[in-house]
């Protein structure tokens, strides 16, 4: 998990002549370097959230893939109710997280209502749910809800007093990233090892007829766990519009969606690994960023890294019985 991006990118700068002691510096310095360790928190936080959300469906070996279009509609949803909450405050706010996340668990509950009603394969139908939530967003910030006084597809700036502010000055760092931080470790540690819930969700990936014999509903946790999971990805895509961008944009998630699965996979097995995987992610999609600058490295290579993550956790869900 922790190589596979790095010989990637070694096989990259080989082939484009590019000096590969060099390239992995700056990766690692632009990543984490102490005035960059904020922005990796940054990038961190929609991975951290996301991932939380999916172990309870991957510990019920419940594969939702769809996380990235329920962050992107999270995120459309959180800052159209936006618009209509200002001068509303920190209320304002909450109910703008709340309704985000709320988008995120219906977008998810039409393929986990599929899995458990007609027996339609999760992977495939959560897959497919991306690219109609971003079809579904493409129209919504080019048509009804973009700012007229906007070149770009995205919606007008929501009110400054919904904006969550940093914490910390000069940095992008903020409350509900700290906070993010220091619950989800502990919590999904206390899910996945310490609880009963924690239990009843692995006999319920185990299959229908050892979940029947523990009185466990199957269909139940289908529903629940993917409900839960496209809430976290919704809240996700709306921390990012409060506390980051200010607006919804078609460009706001940034594949933390997709980086979440490998962090949540792992952490079904070691939830203890949840923050440092989600930090250690967010540091290498800075790092790349800062290296696609300064070497003009084209774009597709941070897709390549995120298929060389995704890939090496395969053995995982291959050992998972996934």
């Amino acid at each position: 998990m922790i190589l596979s991006p790095i010989a990637v990118m070694s096989m990259f700068m080989l082939i484009s002549s590019t000096n590969l002691a060099e390239a992995l510096y700056w990766i690692f310095w632009g990543g984490f370097s102490p005035t960059q360790i904020p922005e990796a928190m940054v990038r961190a936080t929609p991975i951290l959230i996301t991932a939380f959300g999916l172990v309870p469906a991957y510990l019920a070996r419940v594969w939702n893939i769809g996380s990235e279009g329920q962050i992107l509609l999270g995120s459309i949803a959180s800052a159209w109710i936006g618009l209509y909450l200002g001068g509303t405050g920190i209320l304002g706010s909450l109910l703008s997280i709340a309704f985000g996340g709320f988008c995120g668990s219906i977008w998810a509950l039409i393929p986990g209502l599929l899995r458990a009603f007609i027996g339609a394969n999760e992977v495939f139908t959560t897959l497919m749910m991306n690219y109609l939530g971003s079809y579904l967003a493409s129209y919504l910030l080019q048509g009804p809800l973009r700012n007229p006084s906007s070149l770009f597809p995205e919606t007008a700036t929501l009110s400054r007093d919904l904006w969550i502010e940093p914490l910390i000055p000069g940095t992008r760092v903020n409350t509900p990233m700290l906070l993010t931080a220091a619950i989800a470790g502990a919590a999904s540690y206390i899910l996945v090892v310490r609880s009963t819930i924690g239990v009843k969700l692995r006999i319920a990936g185990e299959g229908i007829e050892k979940a029947k014999y523990f009185g466990i509903s199957a269909k139940k946790v289908i529903i629940a766990t993917m409900a839960f999971s496209g809430f976290a990805s919704g809240v996700a895509g709306s921390l990012e519009v409060l506390s980051i961008h200010h607006r919804a944009l078609p460009s706001i998630s940034q594949g933390y969606g997709y980086l979440a699965i490998p962090v949540a996979i792992i952490s079904s097995y070691e939830p203890r690994l949840i923050l440092p995987l989600s930090i250690y992610l967010g540091g290498v999609m800075n790092g790349v960023g800062i290296l696609q600058m300064l070497f003009s490295i084209p774009s597709g290579i941070s897709y390549a890294i995120l298929g060389a993550l995704l890939m090496a956790c395969l053995p995982m869900v291959k050992r998972s019985g996934g």
